[in-house]
């Protein structure tokens, strides 16, 4: 019966996913990364309708002549009219038209990137919530080891029993602890996956570590990629504004009468009096320069921070390794002063006090390496590793 209700938890540890195949089965899936092939599509729309034709205009017209003497008679005129595109416009009109293409590209491409920043930094919120678990489980065994060697001192006579209640408190103060971190992990967990936005949940195991990539000069930030895309589609705005008149219109048409008939060929052209386009063309001008502006300021922003990141990994991945060394000599104290404890050379308080700074330097140990993930996932999606 055992065996029975053990091998479900053993196929579970062997399906559990890794957390490189989780982000790829979330990309594929997502609800909210598939919108971008539609926002992708929506701007092909966009820049087809952009670099259009406007469509040609058909009059018909039927006339009945009534003389003063005899019978009427009929009469008709058609007439088609095509706006024609200015020399200059159309080049103009596919300039913005890729403009918008390359500015949905780049929204897209940063739209992916916060979407892999944020699943990953709840995967590490969720592997520490996991291992803050596994170490409650831990002291819940230290503990309860000390409340075993109390009540055996206890019974043999050679501690009081208020040490022996003592240990038996710890356990159940250690044991409330574990049910608050299997809360927490409960909560990490379900955040991940609702992030994750899909109608099912995966078993994930928590050994991936996430490690700083490699820059590259080709990859720069999702923002400021789609800040300089910004400013590219708001310069071709202004280019295409600068054009005062766009159409004209080529008329033809032909008219029968009674005694004659007549045909036609015109052209309207628009007086550029009044609307000279000079207030869209400024508008658009202040784009690009607020794009440009801002791309700067992003540049510069991220060159500091990225700074800052390092500087922090560094000191972290120094801290981490003083506190392993540091737990390292707290494990060979705890075993020596259990054993010390069993044979009544140490008293109760000293083997808890040992105890409790282990358990205090893992939790640090927990906290650092998660600062430092957060560290590196910030500094990858600064970086532009996260754009494809």
């Amino acid at each position: 019966m055992k065996k029975l209700l053990i091998l479900p938890f053993l196929l579970a540890t062997l399906q559990a996913q890794d957390f490189v195949s989780f982000l790829a089965d979330s990309l594929a899936k997502s609800p909210r990364v598939q919108t971008n092939a539609l926002t992708l599509k929506q701007a092909q729309q966009k820049a087809e309708l952009t670099t259009r034709y406007e469509n040609p205009t058909l009059s018909v017209e039927l006339s009945s002549f009534n003389p003063d003497a005899g019978k009427s008679e009929l009469g008709y005129r058609g007439g088609i009219s095509q706006p024609l595109r200015l020399w200059g416009v159309g080049s103009a009109r596919e300039t913005l038209a890729e403009a918008q293409k390359s500015e949905a590209r780049a929204s897209v491409k940063l739209s992916r990137a916060n979407f892999i920043q944020k699943i990953a930094s709840l995967y590490a919120l969720y592997k520490y919530a996991k291992n803050a678990q596994e170490l409650a489980r831990e002291e819940l065994l230290i503990a309860q080891n000390i409340a075993t060697i109390s009540q055996a001192r206890f019974e043999n006579g050679t501690i009081a029993k208020v040490k022996y209640i003592q240990a038996t408190l710890d356990v159940k103060r250690v044991q409330n602890t574990l049910a608050q971190k299997k809360v927490a992990t409960t909560t990490a967990y379900y955040q991940l996956m609702g992030f994750r936005a899909l109608n099912e949940t995966v078993e994930l195991d928590t050994d991936y570590n996430f490690s700083l990539a490699k820059e590259n000069e080709n990859r720069t930030n999702a923002q400021i990629e789609l800040s300089k895309a910004q400013k590219e589609a708001a310069l071709a705005s202004s280019k295409l504004n600068a054009n005062k008149l766009e159409w004209i219109s080529l008329n033809g048409e032909f008219e029968k009468e009674p005694e004659q008939s007549i045909a036609r060929v015109s052209i309207d052209i628009p007086l550029v009096l009044f609307n000279t386009k000079s207030q869209e063309k400024q508008i658009a001008k202040f784009e690009a320069q607020k794009a440009q502006l801002l791309t700067e300021n992003l540049t510069q922003q991220m060159h500091f921070k990225l700074r800052e990141l390092r500087q922090a990994i560094d000191t972290l991945t120094e801290v981490e390794q003083t506190s392993q060394e540091l737990l390292t000599s707290q494990k060979e104290l705890l075993s020596m002063y259990e054993e010390g404890y069993k044979i009544a050379n140490i008293n109760l308080i000293e083997l808890q006090t040992i105890k409790n700074q282990l358990i205090e330097t893992k939790e640090n140990l927990l906290n650092i390496r998660l600062q430092k993930e957060l560290q590196i996932i910030q500094h990858n999606y600064l970086t532009g590793s996260y754009n494809e």
